[in-house]
């Protein structure tokens, strides 16, 4: 007997331990209340045991019947639901209304404490009045004079925090009377500063519009200097357009003329300080590149030409009429330097009595009589430049009828823009070398 007492109490003890386990239990009862239908016609049916409990084990088989897992919710769906959220969603709510209630429960134990303090005070209060109303107490007449002494005290207490206030109200009255008189001391430097910089600001305003207003004076002048010559060129092209009747509108006759400068624009033409009557007296050649013809093409392809018979060949062969009765001549990088060549071939006296070939010549004993040059090559950067290579003959200085030693001869020959980027002025040697020829080397 006592084996299966042992027996019964290690399996009622196991069976205690796995209902007070949180999971095990929640999920017991979560499942008894959702099953409560079966467990009732299992106890309390009427008919016999064994076909009750035939019939509570066929709606509880999910071994045999797997879809009563899903059909039959109340089974395990519905109970492992409410036990997860028993065990997990209903203590976080109940933790957060906590926090929410954390107030209210803490207003009442403060009330609560509140309410027993006063009380203990009351209590106190009594105490003191019963012992005070005795008149057997000896300490009586003590208290009264305790009592006595405090309001004395009291009293010196509040005169003395008086008397403190009143000073500390003086002294307040007096710092605040200090800086609004500092305050207005600057107040008054700052309104003196600002009518010194506003008169100082009137000042400049006054030189700034006096210096505008000359500016504005200086550029009228300027560009009534160049109105003259923009619109003597502007009248030709016109006049020479017109006599093939093809018409220009006058943004097209101007950037045709900004064009043949080499100017951007008209506006940038007319802003030049140089192109005035006084800056054409030193131009002597204009020249042209392909550029000229594309930015001609692109100014007639803007007009409105209705006909279709202004081209950039037309324009440019007008532009050229137009220089033809002019001291200026309008050539190309070619032609320029055709012009060059053949000036500096008519100028050979002022070369061999430049200053760079007389020590070169020095050296020859020969009296150079002739000068033989080709043009080696010719750029336009900023000006347009020529370089030459040749060679000087003539006689010997002792002996005339025998041919001297020649000279080797380098030249550059530039000609400096004075009119916008094309305009240019007349060629001027700007380098000039030589060495006698070396018959041994050669």
């Amino acid at each position: 007997m006592k084996v299966l007492s042992d027996v019964w109490s290690s399996i009622t003890g196991n069976a205690n331990t796995r209902i007070k386990d949180p999971v095990i239990g929640s999920f017991i009862v979560a499942w008894v209340i959702c099953n409560w239908d079966k467990l009732a016609i299992l106890f309390l049916g009427e008919s016999i045991t064994e076909d009750r409990i035939v019939a509570l084990a066929e709606k509880m088989s999910i071994i045999e019947s797997p879809a009563l897992l899903y059909q039959d919710k109340d089974l395990l769906l519905l109970p492992f639901s409410l036990t997860v959220i028993y065990l997990f969603v209903l203590p976080k709510v109940s933790l957060w209304v906590n926090k929410k209630q954390k107030g209210s429960i803490i207003s009442q134990y403060s009330h609560a404490v509140e309410l027993d303090i006063e009380q203990a005070q009351k209590q106190w209060e009594l105490n003191k009045e019963r012992l005070r109303s005795d008149p057997n107490r000896e300490f009586l007449g003590k208290d009264v004079e305790l009592d006595i002494q405090k309001d004395k005290d009291r009293t010196e207490r509040r005169n003395k925090i008086r008397e403190y206030i009143s000073q500390k109200q003086k002294a307040a009255n007096a710092l605040a009377r200090k800086n609004e008189a500092e305050a207005e001391l600057v107040e008054q430097e700052k309104s003196k500063s600002k009518l010194a910089l506003e008169e100082k600001k009137r000042k400049n305003d006054k030189e700034k519009q006096r210096f505008d207003l000359q500016s504005q004076i200086h550029k009228s002048t300027l560009a009534s200097h160049r109105f003259p010559a923009s619109y003597f060129f502007l009248d030709r092209l016109s006049k020479s357009l017109r006599t093939d009747e093809v018409t220009m509108s006058l943004e097209g006759l101007s950037s045709c003329i900004a064009a043949i400068f080499g100017y951007n624009d008209f506006q940038q033409l007319i802003d030049d300080k140089n192109f005035t009557n006084e800056g054409f007296e030193q131009l002597e050649y204009v020249l042209f590149d392909d550029n000229l013809v594309r930015e001609l093409d692109e100014i007639c392809q803007r007009e409105p030409d209705e006909e279709h018979n202004l081209d950039s060949d037309l324009v440019f062969d007008h532009i050229q009429s137009m220089f033809e009765d002019l001291p200026y001549e309008f050539l190309s990088e070619d032609g320029l330097a055709e012009e060059i060549s053949y000036i500096v071939h008519n100028d050979s006296y002022e070369i061999f009595n430049s200053e760079e070939l007389s020590g070169p010549m020095a050296e020859t004993n020969t009296i150079f009589e002739e000068l033989y040059l080709d043009v080696e090559y010719y750029q336009f950067n900023e000006g347009f430049s020529v370089n030459f290579q040749g060679v000087a003959s003539g006689q010997h200085r002792s002996e005339p009828d025998m041919k001297g030693q020649d000279l080797n001869v380098w030249l550059k020959v530039k000609c400096e823009p004075v009119i916008g980027k094309f305009g240019l002025s007349a060629p001027e040697y700007d380098e000039i070398s030589g060495s006698p020829e070396d018959y041994g080397e050669a």
